[in-house]
């Protein structure tokens, strides 16, 4: 029954947080997974950046934060960081604006108290952009870095 109400909490602040904020949850995979594949253990978050900037504003703390609860609460959990970035610029220099800002969510994520050896990080630069856009178009959902808590199978 213990665990069952730190799942609730976990869950009720994943749900609280996803409306106020507007983050994307997705749904659990199937409960025949395989052995090998991870199943999901809270959410898929969105922290989203000004352009050619790697502050993270109020909002993305509050989902950092959020993060760090539900990996807290989750027993065996990954984290998976990947930054992205939109098409203003050179290719080369976004690239190295998504390493930038997917390494600012994972420290800050370390800050809250994820454990670093449980988050895995990435970037993609302009490469897999949300909405596909021309070159040097700004566009706010291709400036993010995506966040997902994974369970680990035992």
């Amino acid at each position: 029954m213990f665990q069952s109400a730190k799942f609730l909490r976990a869950f009720a602040a994943t749900l609280a947080l996803a409306m106020v904020a507007g983050c994307a949850e997705q749904a659990a995979p199937p409960p025949v997974a395989s052995a090998f594949e991870p199943e999901l253990a809270g959410a898929w978050y969105q922290v989203y950046f000004d352009t050619n900037k790697v502050d993270i504003d109020s909002r993305g703390q509050m989902i950092v934060k959020n993060v760090a609860y539900v990996v807290a609460n989750s027993g065996t959990t990954r984290v998976t960081v990947i930054g992205k970035t939109d098409r203003v610029g050179p290719p080369s220099a976004n690239m190295a604006l998504s390493q930038r800002r997917a390494d600012q969510v994972r420290d800050a994520l370390i800050t809250a108290g994820v454990p670093a050896n449980r988050i895995d990080t990435s970037w993609t630069g302009e490469g897999k952009q949300e909405v596909a856009t021309a070159n040097d178009a700004a566009e706010r959902h291709n400036r993010v870095v995506d966040i997902t808590v994974v369970k680990q199978a035992h």
